[in-house]
């Protein structure tokens, strides 16, 4: 079961730092074309890996992924001016991937599974129906 584990692990070796990982942003801000693909490659996974998880969850379905990940990386690249640096690069991902659950949630704009599970740490009035106020606007900060 744990054949070829090591040669598809992320090893901490092998991964950007957030210096690295901020530069990249930077750069593709600019529009370097392969910055901005090493940046896609590299946060994609993450993305997939934290809307997966949602799914598992039956909080979305399956369908609404890639849409979601296309959001959260249209929300990196466009919120990275108004993001401090020092923040773990890897925190603020998944907090904006959080943000974008959340806002489509609230929305309605994903298709929700018959009997979603709430999420972790809401309320019983928050699990049925997130309030806008609840959601993180990353547009203010």
């Amino acid at each position: 079961m744990a054949e070829g584990y090591r040669q598809h692990c992320l090893c901490e070796a092998d991964r950007l730092g957030n210096d690295e990982l901020y530069a990249l942003v930077t750069g593709a801000v600019r529009h370097d074309r392969a910055e901005s693909q090493q940046l896609f490659a590299t946060v994609t996974p993450l993305l997939i890996a934290y809307f997966e998880g949602q799914v598992q969850a039956g909080r979305i379905s399956r369908e609404d992924t890639g849409r979601l990940v296309q959001q959260a990386f249209k929300t990196l690249y466009l919120e990275q001016a108004r993001h401090d640096p020092g923040f773990p690069f890897r925190a603020w991902l998944i907090e904006i991937a959080r943000s974008t659950l959340l806002d489509n949630l609230g929305h309605r704009g994903i298709t929700a599974p018959d009997h979603p599970t709430p999420l972790a740490g809401a309320s019983a009035a928050e699990r049925h129906d997130t309030p806008r106020s609840a959601c993180i606007d990353l547009s203010t900060q």
